[in-house]
């Protein structure tokens, strides 16, 4: 450590850190409501994309849907959970920006992960629009774990550089 130009070294905030944590943990469990909407049959209790049913709330028309309550909410709320992982983890490389000088590699890997973020959006559309067929889904599923893996390796370059001893 002693040779290293001191000056130069970064560390970042614990904020930072702590919320590529959070972005991780959030992630987790969008893929496993996915996997609990797969496993209830409630993939296409939302027929329409991005809407369901052609409205952003369908619970409170009296309307009878072909599909219980509950699986209309679980595939809906899959949904917004999406969303809202989605603003987290833009939030991520917003934030990743102010270390693209210093730590270089996590503003690299987070806009990596806008590509693969925008592909997600355009799978979970196509895995309700394609009726569910089998490779949309897998692809869905596949990329949900690269952009997760991703996360990962975001919040340990974050952890690893957050916990540098400048002395």
């Amino acid at each position: 450590m002693s040779k290293i130009n001191k000056q130069y070294m970064v560390k970042t905030s614990d904020f930072f850190t702590k919320w590529t944590y959070m972005v991780v943990v959030s992630t987790f469990l969008l893929i496993l409501m996915g996997g609990y909407v797969k496993a209830i049959g409630a993939g296409l209790s939302c027929p329409d994309w991005p809407l369901c049913y052609g409205k952003i709330f369908p619970f409170f028309d009296g309307v009878d849907y072909p599909y219980s309550p509950w699986m209309i909410f679980v595939e809906w709320f899959h949904r917004l959970w999406a969303m809202v992982v989605g603003f987290m983890y833009l939030y991520t490389v917003v934030q990743s920006y102010n270390y693209r000088t210093d730590i270089p590699i996590l503003f690299k890997l987070g806009s990596i992960g806008i590509f693969l973020f925008l592909i997600q959006v355009i799978l979970g559309g196509l895995t309700v629009t394609s009726g569910l067929q089998e490779y949309v889904v897998v692809f869905h599923l596949g990329n949900g774990v690269l952009i997760i893996m991703l996360e990962m390796t975001i919040a340990f370059i974050a952890t690893i550089n957050s916990n540098l001893i400048l002395q």
